[in-house]
């Protein structure tokens, strides 16, 4: 039993007996001060604009202000770390994702932490599609037409994302096994530097979450070939899905969902858990997250880590297929 698990047992057993802060014996108090809401990713994507817009009704759900940081770096690693490393006492929580707990684990070895060990799993919150993007001076209109554009390019096209191990990175992976088209992956800090370079003809395509994009291609500033959804999305009805453009293994939804420290005592789970499901909810909230794109799925804590588990699987053979690195 190594150092960090020795320390969680410790902590979990004095939350048990009521001698931590967040005890059953003082959970009824729970929440007494500020909590910290944390992102893995920078402002202005689609994690931050989710976080931001459930942090504000489960501030008014808990009484107590939510501060949304944001701990971007390493593909969402170096926020993990932070949240695995902190006390398990309900003031630090998490919004873990597709990239951070089902691609990171099985991309990327030696992690100085372990997904599910250290961390406890509240709710999900939904998911969203992907998009295949590329800039309207691309002499292309469907997805059909960009892999023939692209396998006769006489060149491999670079394809950028949010950051290695997200979830764009990997739907570009898997684009690539399931197409045979060459592509090169161009990480970034986050998927506005991305969106930016593609507009502007630096990168050739981009596989990214509709929340970031959303207001770019409405815009006309990107032009959208396909989502990876399994059907079309309200937002954006008129582009097919990837199934329908002939890629009938191309389904990829980039999920959402609250997370805490490992050793989190039940009772303090349990009013997170309500917190979340009640904030997610709730008609206005609702309605922000499903206009931004998002796809409501709330669900147990049991549930949501056999999920990720589950998901663990499926992004273990992209990894291996495609030889993905976390480059």
């Amino acid at each position: 039993m190594n150092k960090r698990t020795l320390m969680r047992a410790a902590l979990a057993a004095m939350a048990a007996t009521g001698l931590l802060a967040g005890g059953p014996a003082q959970a009824q108090g729970y929440p007494a001060k500020p909590i910290k809401f944390i992102v893995a990713f920078p402002p202005g994507g689609s994690t931050d604009l989710v976080t931001r817009i459930v942090a504000a009704q489960m501030s008014e759900e808990l009484k107590q202000p939510i501060v949304v940081e944001n701990k971007p770096g390493a593909g969402g690693n170096i926020a993990s770390q932070f949240v695995a490393g902190s006390a398990p006492d309900g003031y630090t929580i998490y919004l873990g994702t597709l990239a951070t707990h089902g691609i990171n684990p099985v991309l990327q070895k030696n992690l100085p932490f372990d997904h599910i060990k250290d961390f406890t799993m509240v709710s999900q919150i939904g998911y969203y599609t992907n998009l295949v993007l590329v800039n309207p001076a691309t002499p292309v209109k469907t997805l059909g037409e960009w892999i023939s554009y692209a396998k006769k390019a006489g060149r491999a096209m670079n394809f950028g994302s949010p950051g290695s191990g997200t979830s764009p990175h990997l739907t570009g992976e898997y684009f690539k096994i399931l197409t045979g088209v060459d592509l090169v992956h161009v990480p970034y800090k986050g998927s506005g530097p991305a969106l930016t370079d593609l507009v502007g003809g630096q990168i050739d395509v981009m596989f990214d979450n509709l929340p970031s994009a959303l207001g770019l291609v409405q815009a006309g500033k990107l032009r959208p070939l396909a989502i990876t959804s399994r059907e079309r999305v309200t937002q954006l009805p008129q582009v097919p899905t990837a199934v329908e453009s002939g890629l009938p293994e191309m389904v990829v939804d980039a999920w959402v969902g609250v997370m805490a420290p490992a050793g989190l005592p039940k009772p303090i789970l349990d009013s997170l858990h309500k917190a979340v499901v009640t904030s997610v909810n709730a008609p206005q909230v609702r309605a922000k997250l499903e206009e931004r794109g998002v796809t409501i799925r709330t669900s147990q804590p049991d549930e949501f880590l056999a999920y990720v588990k589950a998901e663990n699987e499926k992004w273990a053979k992209v990894v291996k297929i495609s030889g993905a690195q976390a480059n």
